[in-house]
């Protein structure tokens, strides 16, 4: 076969796969059309009914939902699931009367372990939309499920069910394998107050760096200011550099005085220029007059960038660091911290 031949034949090839390809996107979106649609006809009946009742004024097609059958009772959790995610206190509590009236939520129970990647993690996202009594155990499980789908599904349960004996779960289930996402641990871990703190601590002492790093920004993001000495430790000798960024931020946003000397410590030039840059900043953040020497320092600092974040601390200390910027306004970037700040509006 000839070198033509064999181009002709990738080429045919090609076209065939590009064909397929297209064909299948058209099948697929005709098949979502055509159940969107049955769906929305379904619905159509008890529409008004939902609407009211998720605004909190249920009148009385409450009994029309809870009665539905059927396509029509399948549309109806459908749409009372999205609504879930929505809206807060009876309006909600009314959504879950209706879903178990339909029998959804002893389905879910039952799905939970489907063999079905999908059906796993709708059941475990419905449970925790739901608040259902006595899910945490279920989601805690689902936190350890081989699909990431289901994992991430049951992060995302947690952060509406708030309980804090999930905390541990949910921090381990970040550092184990793929892990589950950071932002969804972050939150889920956010919902669920106070009671967590020990198991931050613990997290920031975790073999696991994405576990210490997740465990750094909710300690900042949430005042947990009993992780205070962990962060520390973190900040200074953490093998990952991630976890050291999420330290310094944390202990800008919770610290105290006291961390302007372990802050100054990691501006040195030895350091990581991100690790730099963000401990001048977590400095700014605290706004004590105890880091102007350090912060005065690093506007001669060979990093330009380190030194405009040098500049725009001192600003933050307030009008002892202005004056020490306006001896000094000549320099660019220096300069450049004092006009961004007069073009700054003022606020009534």
């Amino acid at each position: 076969m000839t070198t033509r031949a064999l181009l002709i034949g990738l080429e045919v090839l090609v076209l065939l796969a590009c064909l397929t390809l297209a064909a299948s996107v058209i099948t697929t979106k005709v098949v979502r059309s055509r159940r969107e649609a049955r769906t929305s006809a379904a619905l159509a009946p008890v529409r008004g009914a939902l609407i009211e009742l998720a605004a909190g004024e249920p009148g009385t097609g409450l009994r029309l939902l809870h009665n539905a059958r059927g396509a029509t009772a399948d549309a109806i959790d459908v749409a009372a699931v999205g609504l879930l995610s929505k809206v807060r206190g009876e309006p909600a509590t009314a959504l879950v009367d209706v879903l178990e009236a339909h029998g959804a939520i002893e389905r879910a129970r039952a799905d939970v372990h489907h063999r079905s990647t999908v059906r796993r993690a709708r059941a475990v996202q419905l449970l925790g939309l739901a608040r259902a009594s006595d899910s945490a155990t279920t989601i805690s499980e689902a936190l350890e499920d081989p699909a990431l789908e289901v994992r991430s599904s049951a992060a995302y349960a947690a952060s509406y069910l708030g309980d804090a004996w999930l905390a541990a779960p949910v921090l381990r289930a970040v550092g184990q394998g793929e892990g589950i996402p950071a932002g969804l641990a972050a939150d889920a871990l956010l919902e669920m107050g106070i009671g967590i703190t020990l198991v931050l601590r613990a997290g920031l002492r975790d073999e696991a760096p994405r576990t210490r790093m997740v465990a750094a920004h909710v300690s900042g993001a949430g005042a947990f200011t009993q992780t205070l000495p962990e962060l520390r430790l973190c900040l200074v000798g953490d093998p990952d550099l991630t976890v050291r960024l999420e330290a310094a931020t944390a202990l800008g946003r919770i610290g105290r005085e006291s961390e302007v000397v372990v802050l100054a410590s990691c501006t040195s030039p030895d350091q990581p220029s991100e690790l730099r840059r963000a401990c001048v900043q977590a400095l700014g953040v605290l706004g004590s007059t105890r880091a102007h020497e350090v912060l005065e320092g690093l506007l001669d600092d060979t990093d330009p960038r380190l030194a405009e974040l040098a500049a725009q601390a001192l600003l933050a200390t307030g009008p002892e660091g202005r004056a020490i910027l306006e001896r000094r306004r000549a320099e660019p970037a220096v300069g450049t911290a004092l006009l961004l700040t007069d073009l700054r509006p003022v606020r009534a």
